[in-house]
């Protein structure tokens, strides 16, 4: 494992942990193989749930509905813990029911998970969306792992060293895509980012009839209420939002996490040429993939 730092003769600088050919945030606990091993032995219990996104897919969110319902309280659970980047011994050790996170790739999540022993989540998201709102989340961050423009970004994002774990949202999407396919032993349900804005209860109850949750539609619609992005950001600025784990990155460990939170905010952002360079790559990168994948791309 390396960490590597790169600045180009403007000042942008992009810094992130290199293993096996791949970039994994520097963020990542420790050595980075020491780790995934780790991850991939996590051991299993019943109830279980895996939550997995590539960042800014609306993580916090679908976490904390699905916790809301898991826990039958619509009480705000803040960040999740992302294995990947914690002590799996601690990880092992909390309560029951239990919800963990990962942004890894779908070659790294529990072998448990796999084998169809442990329940997942998967939420995709438009990464014109998610590209925008990454950048911007790592612009208001301590310590960040990039400093720079949106146009460098963009460069960054399209390419394999983006700042995430473990390779692009293309790696990313393709793996779980294929994951998904081939695995036949898979517990999971399959969210888009821009389907829940467009109807969250209806998604609010395939979560819970996934979970097997016996919820009432009385409570449910308390927890759409609850998740609104007003109610959670409001939340998350309370010291229900502070972590001790990230307390490096500022305010307290409390992430920047909330703010706009809506679909299509990269045609107010991108130029002509960086949405031209977007889509060629995408085409490049995505083709084989075909229109099964469902991505509302634009």
């Amino acid at each position: 494992m390396e960490l590597v730092e790169k600045i180009d003769d403007q000042g942008n600088t992009l810094i992130f942990k290199r293993y096996q050919g791949r970039t994994f945030s520097k963020n990542m606990r420790g050595n980075v193989g020491d780790q995934l091993k780790q991850v991939a032995s996590l051991s299993c219990r019943p109830h279980d749930v895996l939550l997995c996104t590539f960042p800014k897919s609306g993580t916090h969110w679908v976490y904390n509905m699905a916790r809301m319902i898991q826990t039958k309280t619509l009480r705000y659970s803040g960040t999740p813990v992302i294995i990947e980047q914690e002590n799996i011994k601690v990880v092992d050790e909390t309560s029951s029911p239990r919800m963990f996170h990962t942004h890894l790739p779908f070659p790294f999540i529990p072998k448990a998970a796999m084998e169809g022993q442990m329940k997942i989540i998967y939420v995709l998201r438009n990464p014109k969306d998610v590209a925008y709102s990454y950048y911007m989340f790592l612009s208001r961050l301590e310590n960040s792992s990039y400093i720079g423009s949106f146009d460098h970004y963009q460069k960054v994002f399209l390419s394999e060293e983006t700042t995430a774990s473990g390779g692009s949202w293309f790696t990313h999407t393709k793996e779980w895509y294929t994951g998904m396919l081939t695995n036949q032993s898979l517990k999971i349900l399959s969210l888009r980012f821009e389907d829940l804005k467009k109807n969250l209860y209806q998604n609010i109850l395939q979560i819970a009839e996934f979970l097997g949750v016996d919820h009432d539609e009385t409570f449910l619609r308390n927890v759409e209420r609850a998740v609104s992005f007003e109610n959670l950001k409001e939340k998350h600025a309370t010291i229900l939002g502070e972590t001790e784990r990230y307390k490096s990155l500022g305010d307290n460990g409390r992430l920047p996490i909330y703010r706009k939170g809506i679909v299509g905010e990269w045609k107010n952002v991108f130029t002509v040429a960086q949405n031209e360079t977007f889509d060629a790559v995408y085409r490049e990168k995505m083709g084989d993939v075909g229109l099964n994948l469902e991505v509302e791309y634009e």
